[in-house]
């Protein structure tokens, strides 16, 4: 944890039951209400995605210092509520993978933004991987920018990205071994992007990169 940051430690009411959650903050306030913070969606489950993802961590420690950061884990994951006891984790996603109903998961992301309203007004979306897809299902007239971490574009809808007018960021990574290539990426104004050269889905040794792309992009002028 970097220096003079606060956690805060949560369970987020969801459709289904509690989703666990996790506040960063520094001490410019957290508890007390901002104006603006952000949420992070962490990849798959099956691959890793979960609040304490190498990538997931390393952008909200990078950000906390300056806005609240909220975490969360995805319905079956860590603390958060299992809506099918009797299945462990792998049963429970690949279900819903094999059908492809990410309807309720989407819906659990968007009361997380909800209710992430006691902490901070309006959010940033930032989605890794599977991540990318649901914060892009849940951008409400709130939200203030969207990124994308290694965004699944030839696995998952992502059309309506197009039609964003909030800042977008795209960041790719370089030697992406798991994804399928990518379509062209939108051109709009709107929406910039960038790649870190020898970096695998995972990130791995290139997290502070991403990081430091998230920064810029929502930091920035």
């Amino acid at each position: 944890m970097e220096p003079d940051l606060m956690v805060l430690e949560l369970m987020i009411p969801g459709t289904m039951g509690n989703l666990e959650g996790r506040l960063l903050y520094g001490p410019g306030g957290g508890e007390d209400g901002s104006d603006t913070g952000i949420i992070i969606c962490p990849p798959h489950p099956l691959l890793a995605g979960n609040l304490e993802n190498n990538v997931v961590q390393a952008v909200a420690r990078k950000m906390a210092a300056s806005m609240p950061v909220l975490l969360f884990n995805y319905p079956a994951v860590g603390k958060s509520c299992k809506p099918r006891p009797e299945l462990p984790l792998f049963e429970y996603w690949n279900d819903l993978d094999q059908k492809n109903t990410y309807g309720m998961i989407s819906e659990e992301v968007q009361k997380v933004i909800q209710w992430s309203g006691r902490y901070f007004h309006r959010p940033h979306l930032v989605g890794y991987s599977f991540g990318a897809h649901m914060a892009l299902t849940a951008i409400s007239p709130q939200t203030l920018s969207y990124s994308a971490i290694a965004p699944p574009l030839r696995e998952y809808d992502f059309t309506s990205m197009s039609s964003l007018t909030i800042p977008v960021c795209l960041i790719m990574a370089g030697d992406d071994g798991l994804l399928a290539p990518s379509a062209p990426l939108p051109r709009r104004d709107n929406i910039s992007s960038a790649t870190i050269p020898g970096s695998n889905h995972f990130f791995l040794n290139h997290e502070d990169e991403v990081a430091d792309l998230i920064a810029a992009f929502l930091l920035c002028p």
